[in-house]
């Protein structure tokens, strides 16, 4: 009778090889970054200002509105002081149209002064336009 050699399977090694193991942490690593780029990119997107120089036609337009409203604020402020001889109120100003969309207007008087600010609500960098009673108009980015 033929004797039948037997082969001893080797033991499986159940380490995980180095080359493999290491392919597989560099491409966890580059999906996360890649995460993390793409995140990144989508909030500089948003953070951009609308009012700066990539200004879009729609968001100058807004601009340009609360300009005008900014000088019927004024306009209103003095044609009311040279009859009254007092500041009013924004509430109080005769014929004042309200702010442009997305724009918050705050006025603060004592009758002999006044100050005034319009704020764009939507705008990441808060552009802002503001004045007083002497009638000049400024604008504005808070410091950062």
């Amino acid at each position: 009778m033929d004797e039948m050699s037997f082969i001893e399977p080797k033991p499986l090694d159940r380490r995980p090889k180095i080359e493999g193991h290491n392919m597989l942490k560099y491409a966890f690593a580059l999906t996360i970054a890649g995460f993390v780029a793409w995140g990144v990119a989508g909030t500089a997107q948003e953070a951009e200002c609308l009012h700066g120089s990539s200004e879009v036609p729609t968001e100058l337009a807004r601009r340009q509105a609360a300009l005008r409203f900014a000088r019927q604020v004024n306009t209103v402020e003095s044609s009311v002081y040279n009859q009254e001889q007092r500041y009013r109120g924004v509430k109080e100003l005769p014929g004042v149209s309200a702010p442009p969309e997305g724009f918050r207007a705050q006025l603060s008087t004592d009758g002999t002064s006044y100050t005034f600010s319009i704020k764009d609500t939507r705008d990441f960098c808060h552009f802002a336009y503001f004045s007083d009673q002497m009638g000049m108009i400024y604008t504005a980015v808070p410091i950062r």
